[in-house]
This record gives structure tokens, C-alpha cells and sequence, in this order.
């Protein structure tokens, strides 16, 4: 057995995380192994032993002679000071056992594995601690975990002075320029309908998420809580941009525009729960449009504030079916037109971004048996194929953060 001491000093190093995420905590159930692991530990400096305090084995200073009187309270703090080095010095045997250093042992060993994987699979929910001693001369050896505090159940981290002045900032910020954009569209149309900076605005925005990888917001373990914050007020205010019309909102260019870029913005994070709001956003505009042209009497201006960019809807569809690994000619029953100004309508814009949705998921379904023999035959077989966000390990394919094109994976080889 590894001499241990119970009172220690724990220093994890980050650089570790991965050979500790890779370790079989079942070892620890045997001496053997959790003492091997806890060599590891102790080589690689990350349990520094720490010399135990002997103050408490002194005992209480008896006077050189017999006094000829002492009084009742002299004698009962020198009884209580002599049971309570008694009790000490019992304890401090008691934790060099071989039953108390092994399970001192296999405590730190899985802290150590538990935060390698916490450190590996949850950065969000990480903290940075620092380092940390255990005494187990406190109670029975017991250690002192060097993780986060544990949260109740719906309690939020304590945020630092820096991350509150970073929310404020980014919050009044967007707050500013969400107000000075809705100001520059009213003062457009009722001054100076050529001074539109707003709508370059938009454009700027839509061009830049476009020039961005494939995927690169889907994973939010990934992104601040602030940039998600982000994310939603400006999915919120995009939202009320397209389905707001009529004076004080935006013009049917500023309108196509905030859905081009809601449309982006969906297509970066990667999920269906936001190509879904876009389709629900853009029907609830198509509806806005058809309302206004009831009850205006410029047909032709409704009409054209009630589109969006042909070609943004087009490389939309190409997208979804190339990164899904969907193979063959498309078999959309509503096909896309477009008109004079390169615009294609709202409601048939949703229609088809639905039901390509609907054809990729039955085309993923149905592609797992395309090889596959008749049911009942030896050789019929089952197979699984998974993409997406692998951020937190739940693909169960290797260290890849995202896998773009569907991948055969053979971790799920009785799947029905």
C-alpha cells in the first residue's frame, strides 16, 4: 500500500482531465486499485501530503508541584484538557488504519475522475476553484470535496461584480440600438424615406452570418450565458419586426430582411425548435400582409411586403438536405417561384422549409433499412445513424464537437 496521509492538499491539473475522464472508476472498488490510482495522483503532484498539526497532542500544562489547594474549575479544565488530547491522539490512530486510508483513497481518486468529467462534458456548469485542503481530523476522516458548492434545485450561480457590468452593458447596448433602428424606420417614412440605415444594418448582419462555418452556434455549452441572453432579445425583436406592420414599424424591406436573418440565425444554431418558430413567424407575417391589404388601398406595396429573398429560401433547402446526407431528387410537392424582384411569398416559403423538415425525417427514418432484407430473413439488419451536436457526449462517437453528415455508428446494434 501507497503510505498516505488523510490530511492533504488537493491541486487537479487541467491538463490531466482527459487520462482521469479515460480511467475505469470501478477500480476503486478494489485496495489494490484505488491505491494504483492514488500513486498516480501523488506522481503527478496534483495530492500534495501535508505534515498533520501536533498542537493538539500537547495536552494541558500541569503545574511542577502540588499546589496545597486548587480550585474545582482548575481541576475540571485540566480533565476536560487531558480527555481531549486523549480523544485526539485516539483519532489520529484510528485514521491510520488500513480500512480509513483505503477509503481515503478511493474518496479522493473518484473527486479526481468526477472532475475530470465534469471538466471534460459540462464546461457551462463549471466554476474554477481553487485549491483546497482536507483534513479528516475534523470528523471520522471525512473529506472536504474541492467542487463546486451544490445548488439547490432551481438556484442560480452567484454572478461576479465583472459578469454583471458585462450583462449590463451588453444589455443596455442592445437596448439602445434595438430603439435607435424602430426611431430610424419611423423617421424614414414620415421624412425621409431614402435615409433607411437600419435596413443596412440588417443586411450587414445577414452577410455575416452567412460567412460563418456551418453550425457555428449549435453548441451552447459553448457560448456564454450572456451570448445566449443575446441570442434570444435579438430572435425576440427580429420576431416582432417581421410581423409588425403600419406606422412606427418597419418597411417591407426592413420586414424581409429580419426574417433573412432569423431564417440565418435558425439555421447556425442547428435546431428544430427554431427553424419551427421561423416557419410559425413567417405564416404569422403572411397573415399580417393579407390584413393590410384588405385594408389598404395600395394593393401592390402589401403584396411585396409580404416576401422574402428566393434565393435565401433556396440555399436554405440545399443546406438542410446536404448536411443531412440526403441523397436523390427532391420530392417537394410545393415548389418555389419567384417574382420579378428575386421575392418569393411567405406562406409558400414556410410551406416548403415544412415539408422539407417532414422529408428529411422520414427519409433519415427509412434510411437505416435501405439495405436491409425482408423482416424475418438472417439477414435483416437494423442500423442507426446519428448526427448533430456531440458537445456533451451524447452521440457517443469519439471527442467531435458536431458531426455535420450522418455517421453509421454500431453502439446501438439491437435497435428495433
Amino acid at each position: 500500500m501507497v503510505p498516505c496521509q488523510t490530511h492533504v492538499l488537493l491541486k487537479w491539473q487541467e491538463h490531466f482531465n482527459s487520462s482521469w475522464a479515460a480511467e475505469d472508476s470501478v477500480q476503486t472498488a478494489r485496495r489494490h486499485g484505488a491505491s494504483a490510482l492514488y500513486s498516480k495522483l501523488l506522481h503527478n503532484k496534483e495530492v500534495v501530503t501535508l505534515a498533520q498539526p501536533v498542537q493538539e497532542l500537547v495536552g494541558p500544562r500541569l503545574p511542577d508541584f502540588e499546589c496545597e489547594s486548587s480550585a474545582s474549575e482548575e481541576k475540571e479544565e485540566y480533565l476536560s484538557s487531558l480527555l481531549h488530547s486523549q480523544r485526539w491522539l485516539a483519532h489520529r490512530m484510528l485514521t491510520q488504519t488500513s480500512y480509513t486510508l483505503g477509503l481515503h483513497q478511493r474518496l479522493v481518486v473518484l473527486q479526481r475522475i468526477y472532475y475530470a468529467l465534469h471538466s471534460k462534458y459540462h464546461d457551462k456548469f463549471r466554476v474554477q476553484l481553487p485549491s483546497q485542503s482536507t483534513d479528516s481530523g475534523a470528523e471520522c476522516g471525512q473529506l472536504e470535496l474541492a467542487s463546486e458548492p451544490c445548488l439547490p434545485v432551481g438556484a442560480s450561480k452567484v454572478k461576479s461584480g465583472t459578469d454583471v457590468l458585462i450583462e449590463m452593458g451588453v444589455r443596455t447596448g442592445l437596448s439602445l440600438l434595438f430603439s435607435l433602428l424602430q426611431q430610424n424606420w419611423r423617421y424614414a417614412a414620415s421624412v425621409h424615406p431614402e435615409s433607411v440605415l437600419c435596413n443596412d444594418v440588417l443586411a450587414t448582419a445577414s452577410s455575416v452570418l452567412a460567412s460563418l462555418p456551418p453550425l457555428s452556434l449549435a453548441n451552447e455549452n459553448k457560448i456564454p450565458s450572456v451570448g445566449l441572453d443575446c441570442l434570444a432579445q435579438v430572435a425576440e425583436f427580429l420576431k416582432k419586426t417581421s410581423v409588425s406592420s403600419g406606422t412606427g414599424g418597419a418597411d417591407p424591406t426592413g420586414r424581409r430582411l429580419a426574417l433573412e436573418l432569423l431564417l440565418g440565425l435558425a439555421m447556425q444554431r442547428g435546431s428544430l425548435k427554431f427553424l419551427l418558430e421561423w416557419v410559425e413567424v413567417a405564416l404569422a407575417a403572411s397573415m399580417s400582409s393579407c390584413t393590410s391589404t384588405l385594408s389598404s388601398s395600395s394593393t401592390l406595396s402589401s403584396q411585396q411586403s409580404a416576401g422574402v429573398g428566393f434565393e435565401v429560401i433556396h440555399q436554405t433547402l440545399f443546406q438542410m438536405r446536404q448536411y443531412s446526407g440526403f441523397r436523390g431528387d427532391s420530392v417537394n410537392t410545393q415548389v418555389l417561384k419567384k417574382d420579378a424582384d428575386g421575392l418569393c411569398r411567405l406562406s409558400q416559403a414556410a410551406l416548403c422549409l415544412f415539408e422539407e423538415i417532414c422529408n428529411l425525417a422520414s427519409y433519415c427514418l427509412c434510411s437505416c433499412s435501405t439495405d436491409a432484407a425482408s423482416p424475418g430473413t438472417e439477414s435483416d439488419t437494423v442500423m442507426v445513424y446519428v448526427w448533430g451536436s456531440n458537445s456533451s457526449h451524447q452521440l457517443a462517437e469519439g471527442t467531435l464537437e458536431k458531426i455535420l453528415l450522418p455517421k453509421l455508428t454500431q453502439g446501438f446494434s439491437d435497435a428495433q
